[in-house]
């Protein structure tokens, strides 16, 4: 059953701050600075992918995004 135009479901609603959440919680996780993860979460979450960005202390490069 598919909702009017111009009304979204819970999942839609919900699809941007969920993603925020998941990838500001694996780039903090990951050892990134409370700055760091958000600028990164706000990537992750309007485009699917983050980019690459030092994490583990600097140690190591990283990047969150979805598989196609």
């Amino acid at each position: 059953m598919n909702p009017p135009e111009g009304e979204l479901d819970n999942t839609q609603a919900r699809g941007p701050f969920r993603a925020f959440r998941k990838a500001y919680g694996k780039a903090r996780d990951w050892h990134c600075s409370r700055g760091r993860a958000t600028v990164v979460a706000l990537r992750f979450a309007l485009t699917g992918d983050s980019g690459r960005f030092r994490s583990h202390g600097g140690w190591i490069v990283s990047r969150i995004y979805k598989p196609r």
